[in-house]
């Protein structure tokens, strides 16, 4: 199994995308449909992109970590740019791609 890639995610965007069974926000503020693809990047570098996207922000956050090889079974890829991986479809909100949900602490 591949490596788990992570996102990002304000609480209230992924409990409302539970009713449509995908998530397509590319990142805060930014739907997947105008960006072309989902943030995600490795566990080594969340802290990274928390402070850079997210500092200033009080809402609920979770670590959404999601298996690679659970996305190309629903025949989405995954393109790598400068480390940092973009999920270029809708994520499915299933547990053979989600892998955990986890609220991250500040």
């Amino acid at each position: 199994m591949s490596d788990l890639i992570h996102h990002i995610a304000i609480q209230d965007d992924w409990e409302m995308s539970r009713a449509f069974g995908e998530y397509v926000v590319a990142t805060r503020g930014i739907h997947l449909d105008d960006e072309g693809f989902i943030h995600a990047t490795t566990a080594d570098r969340l802290d990274d992109v928390l402070a850079a996207r997210f500092s200033d922000l009080t809402l609920p956050l979770l670590d959404i970590a999601i298996s690679p090889d659970g996305l190309a079974a629903e025949g989405i890829a995954v393109e790598w740019v400068d480390g940092h991986a973009h999920i270029l479809g809708a994520l499915p909100m299933t547990s053979g791609v989600v892998a955990s949900e986890t609220p991250i602490a500040r």
